[in-house]
C-alpha cells in the first residue's frame, strides 16, 4: 500500500471594501454581517450590472449561499431556488431559516419537491400534486426546489395540458431571478436542459429581465459556449484568498489547516482499509474525545459493510456511536446522522458529496475524479473547535503516484495552490531537483465532456420545447410569432454553420420519432432530466425494519433478497400507516424483502433473446432481458423477477468488449453503468442503459462494423 502526507494550511477569504459595497441596499444587512469579496460582486452583478447569468465560483465554505441570496434578502425580490439533492433541499431551510431572521424578514418559503408534495396530499386528501405546486408557487416567497421539477414544470412536462401552460406561464411570472447551487455536477443532458429553459424564458417574456445565479465550480466549457452562442451575458465572480491572516481578510479562516494523508486501496477497497487500520482510528478518537467524523464512500453496499463492522468495533467496543446517511438509509435514520449531537461517526455516499455541511475534524473519503476529490475534502475543515483536522484519501496506485510527482511527502502546500493543482487538465514539462525535464501528468484524469452530445442528443431536447409551444393544446396562444423567435435563438445556441435551421431538422426527427413506440420512450428517456429508473423496486428492508425503493441489479449485485406480491407489500405498507405510494415499483412492478446485505459483490449477466450483430453503438428499446448466473435467483422458488424484468422495455446500448475496457477506452469514470449482456448469438459484450446509453452512444455512434454497414445511425 502506497502512502504519502501533505499538509494543507488555512485560507482567509478577503473582505469587501467600501468601494465594493457601493451601490448596494446595505440599510438591510445586519450590523453582525461583514460581506466577503465575492458575496459583494456577486450582488453588484445582479443589482448594478446588464449581467443575466452570474457564475459565483468562490471555495466551499466561503458563503457562496449567502452571495446567491443578497438580492431576496435585502432587496426584497422573489426567488426560487434549485438544489441538487433533497437531501441538500433540507440542509438549506436552516440556512434560510437563520438568514430570514437576521434580516428580520416576514418572508414566507416552502420546499417543493416529490416527498414533500406526497405528505401535503396525505394531510389533506383529494387535491392533485399540481393543485399543491401551483398553490404554493403562487404564496410563497422563496421556493427551495430541485432542478429536475423545475426542468418538468418550465418545458411542457407536467401535469395534465392545462398544468403544463400554467407552469411554464407561472414560473417566470412569480419568481425575479433563480439560484442553481452545486451544478456543476450536472453532465450535458442536464446543461442542455436547463438552457432550453433560459432561452424560452429570454424569448417568451423579453421584458421580465430574469436573472440566473450559479453556485458552483467553474462552469464547464459545454455551458459557456452555449451561453455565449445565446447571447447572455455573463459574470464570473471568484473569491478572493491569503494563506495568513491579513487586516482585509476574514479574521477566522474559512478552512482551517488539514492534514492529508492519501493511501492507496487494494483489491478488497475501502472495507480492507478499514479493518487494517482500525486501530488507527480507535487513537484518534482516544486522543480527541470530541471528534466527529464521516467516511464518504462510491458504493452504497460498501457503505453497508462497513456500518455493520463500525457498529461492532467502534459503538459496541469502544463506544463511539455510528450512525448512517445512504441512499438506502431511513429517513430516521438519516436524521439521527445529521442531526444528532451523540452521533460520532457517520458512514455516507454520495448523497451528502453535495453543500451538505457537517461539523467534523475526521474525513475518510474515496474518488474517483478531481470533482469528487476536491467536493469530499471541502466537507472538513469549515468549522472551530478542534485543535485537529485530519484527512483520509482512498485512491488507486496510479492516483497517489500522481500526487507524489506534484508534491513532496511531508510537506505544507497552500490550499488554494493544491486545489489548482487538482483541477489541471494538462500534462507540462519539468524538472525537479536537480534531474532532467520530465512530463508532469494531471494527478486526474479529465472528466469525459461528451462534445458530441449536444449534435446526437440535445436538439431533440430543444425541438421538444418547440413542439410544445407549438401544439394548441398546451402552448402559448396568441404568440404566432413565438415559434418562429425561439427557432431563431435555438439555432443561435448551437451555432451550427454547416446547416441551414439546423433546429428545424431536429423538429421533423423529435415529430418522427414520437409516431413509433420505441423512439417515444427514447424522448421520453431525454425528457426526464436525469433518466427515468425503471428498474426501481418496491423493498422491505428487515435490516432496519423500513420501506424504500432501490435499483433491481443493485440489489442483485449486493444483497440477499426475494420477491414478494404487490398485495403483500401494499398489506405490510399499510399495515405501517405508510403511503404505499412512495414505494411503489412503477414500471418493473416488483416488490422484494432484503433479509440482508452481501458481503461481496455478486457477479450476474444480462441475456437478451435479440442478435445484437448489426445493431451495436446504436440506441434501441430492447424487452425480453433475463438475469443469468445469479446466485441469488437461483435460491428463489420461482422466476418472479425475471418475469417482471422480461415484460419491461428499456433504452439501451451495446457496444463490443468487456465492461472495464469499454470504459477504460472511452474515458469514463469507473462508477459508469455499463453492464455484462451475453445475446442470442451467444456472444458477451457490454450494454449501457437509459439516458447514459445516449450519453455512450454520443462516444461511439460514428463506429461501423464489418457486419453492420446497411444500417442507419440515429446521429
Amino acid at each position: 500500500m502506497k502512502q504519502m502526507s501533505i499538509r494543507l494550511g488555512p485560507v482567509y477569504s478577503c473582505l469587501a471594501s467600501a468601494d465594493n459595497l457601493k451601490g448596494l441596499n446595505l440599510a438591510r444587512l445586519p450590523s453582525t454581517y461583514k460581506l466577503r469579496y465575492h458575496q459583494a460582486q456577486t450582488w453588484q452583478k445582479f443589482t448594478n450590472s446588464d449581467a443575466e447569468v452570474i457564475f459565483d465560483t468562490a471555495l466551499t465554505g466561503d458563503g457562496k449561499s449567502l452571495a446567491g441570496q443578497l438580492p431576496m434578502l435585502a432587496d426584497g425580490k422573489y426567488a426560487l431556488l434549485l438544489y441538487p439533492t433533497n437531501e441538500l433541499i433540507k440542509d438549506q431551510v436552516k440556512q434560510v431559516e437563520r438568514y430570514i431572521h437576521d434580516f428580520g424578514l416576514s418572508s414566507t418559503y416552502q420546499t417543493l419537491y416529490s416527498e414533500a408534495i406526497t405528505d401535503e396530499i396525505e394531510k389533506n386528501g383529494g387535491i392533485s400534486r399540481s393543485s399543491i405546486i401551483m398553490r404554493w408557487l403562487t404564496n410563497r416567497t422563496y421556493i427551495l426546489s430541485n432542478p429536475d421539477l423545475f426542468h418538468l414544470m418550465s418545458s411542457y412536462n407536467y401535469g395534465s395540458n392545462q398544468d403544463k401552460r400554467e407552469f411554464v406561464y407561472q414560473i417566470p411570472e412569480q419568481f425575479d431571478y433563480f439560484i442553481f447551487d452545486e451544478f456543476h455536477i450536472f453532465g450535458p443532458p442536464q446543461v442542455i436542459s436547463v438552457m432550453n429553459i433560459l432561452n424560452y424564458h429570454r424569448i417568451a417574456y423579453p421584458n421580465r429581465k430574469l436573472k440566473y445565479v450559479f453556485l458552483s465550480a467553474t462552469p464547464t466549457r459545454l455551458f459557456k459556449r452555449l451561453l455565449d452562442n445565446a447571447g447572455f451575458q455573463i459574470q464570473e465572480i471568484k473569491g478572493v484568498y491569503s494563506p495568513a491572516p491579513h487586516s482585509d481578510y476574514t479574521e477566522e479562516p474559512i478552512v482551517r489547516p488539514v492534514s492529508l494523508h492519501l493511501h492507496s486501496l487494494g483489491d478488497r477497497g475501502a472495507y480492507a482499509w478499514a479493518e487494517e487500520h482500525l486501530e488507527e482510528l480507535i487513537d484518534f478518537y482516544r486522543a480527541n474525545r470530541r471528534a466527529k467524523g464521516v467516511f464518504i464512500v462510491n458504493s452504497v453496499a460498501t457503505a453497508k459493510r462497513l456500518i455493520a463492522y463500525y457498529k461492532g468495533e467502534l459503538e459496541e467496543k469502544q463506544g463511539i456511536r455510528v450512525e448512517e446517511n445512504t441512499g438506502l438509509t431511513s429517513p430516521k435514520a438519516r436524521n439521527d446522522a445529521m442531526n444528532d449531537p451523540n452521533v460520532q461517526f457517520i458512514i455516507a455516499t454520495s448523497t451528502v458529496d453535495v453543500g451538505v455541511d457537517f461539523s467534523i475534524n475526521l474525513l475518510i473519503f474515496e474518488s474517483y475524479n478531481a470533482g469528487t476529490f476536491i467536493q469530499r475534502l471541502g466537507r472538513l475543515g469549515r468549522h472551530e473547535g478542534w485543535d485537529e483536522y485530519r484527512a483520509y484519501a482512498l485512491l488507486p496506485d496510479w492516483i497517489v503516484d500522481r500526487f507524489a510527482a506534484h508534491f513532496t511527502d511531508g510537506s505544507e502546500v497552500e490550499r488554494v495552490r493544491f486545489l489548482e493543482t487538482i483541477r489541471m487538465q494538462d500534462e507540462f514539462a519539468a524538472a525537479k531537483d536537480g534531474e532532467a525535464i520530465s512530463i508532469v501528468k494531471p494527478i486526474f484524469q479529465p472528466d469525459q465532456e461528451y462534445k458530441r452530445y449536444a449534435t446526437c442528443w440535445g436538439g431533440l431536447q430543444t425541438a421538444q420545447i418547440i413542439v410544445s409551444t407549438e401544439d394548441w393544446k398546451i402552448g402559448k396562444q396568441g404568440q404566432q410569432g413565438l415559434s418562429r423567435a425561439l427557432r431563431t435563438q435555438y439555432n443561435k445556441t448551437y451555432n451550427i454553420k454547416t446547416v441551414n435551421d439546423w433546429i428545424s431538422g431536429q423538429v421533423k426527427r423529435y415529430r418522427a420519432m414520437t409516431m413509433d413506440e420505441d423512439e417515444k420512450l427514447i424522448l421520453t428517456e431525454l425528457n426526464s432530466f436525469r433518466g427515468r429508473s425503471p428498474l426501481d423496486c418496491g423493498i422491505y428492508d428487515r435490516t432496519d425494519q423500513h420501506f424504500k425503493r432501490y435499483d433491481l441489479f443493485f440489489l442483485l449485485a449486493n444483497t440477499d433478497f426475494h420477491p414478494l406480491s404487490e398485495a403483500k407489500f401494499k398489506e405490510m405498507v399499510e399495515d405501517r400507516h405508510e403511503n404505499f405510494e412512495k414505494y411503489r415499483s412503477r414500471e418493473l412492478g416488483l416488490y422484494i424483502y432484503l433479509e440482508s446485505y452481501g458481503e461481496e459483490r455478486e457477479n450476474f449477466i444480462l441475456e437478451s433473446g435479440y442478435s445484437f450483430r448489426k445493431k451495436l453503438n446504436q440506441v434501441h428499446v430492447y424487452d425480453s432481458f433475463m438475469i443469468q448466473d445469479s446466485r441469488i435467483l437461483a435460491s428463489h422458488l420461482d422466476n418472479t423477477v425475471n418475469d417482471k424484468l422480461a415484460e419491461l422495455p428499456l433504452v439501451c446500448l451495446v457496444v463490443e468488449g468487456k465492461p472495464t475496457s469499454f470504459k477504460q477506452q472511452q474515458g469514463l469514470h469507473s462508477l459508469f453503468p455499463v453492464y455484462r449482456v451475453r445475446d442470442d448469438d451467444g456472444i458477451e459484450r457490454s450494454i449501457v442503459l437509459g439516458l447514459d446509453a445516449l450519453l455512450a452512444h454520443s462516444l461511439v455512434f460514428w463506429k461501423r462494423t464489418k457486419d453492420d454497414e446497411d444500417e442507419m445511425f440515429i446521429l
